[in-house]
């Protein structure tokens, strides 16, 4: 799935409506909101990447903790002090990389901003943190509309 424009086009667009994010917002993490609901799980809809990422749903951070597993959700700050981008985990295996599939990223180009949906292999040290949503998908801070 690639853009049409800048963070538009009709996939785009229907996952930024999907969590009623304003035209032409950045959308991974619509595009996670609206795998995991039509992949079942009901969980809240959030446009902004940091909300999955409280102490309830935090399962891994700066390479410590539980090991993550397919569906769970890597967040990255890439020098920022708050998660600003967030895929889902494919794969995670033994070693240094893991494998994800990200909406509004660049798919390995080093284009500041995203252009579509791709899979990447993510060094596990950019992730500053690895939520799981699919054991306990309910937020205090999120409407599940």
């Amino acid at each position: 799935m690639r853009e049409v424009g800048f963070n538009a086009g009709p996939d785009v667009e229907k996952y930024i409506k999907f969590v009623g994010s304003p035209p032409r917002s950045a959308w991974c993490s619509c595009f996670v909101s609206w795998v995991l609901r039509t992949g079942g799980v009901l969980t809240a809809r959030f446009g902004k990447a940091k909300s999955w990422f409280d102490k309830a749903h935090i399962i891994w951070a700066g390479g410590q903790g539980k090991t993550p597993q397919p569906g769970d959700l890597p967040g990255y700050k890439w020098g920022s002090s708050e998660v600003h981008h967030v895929g889902l985990i494919e794969k995670w295996p033994p070693g240094v990389t893991a494998v994800t599939i990200e909406g509004n990223t660049s798919g390995g180009k080093q284009n500041r901003e995203g252009d579509g949906v791709f899979r990447n292999w993510r060094d596990k040290r950019q992730m500053a943190y690895v939520a799981d949503v699919i054991s306990t998908p309910t937020y205090t801070h999120g409407e599940l509309r």
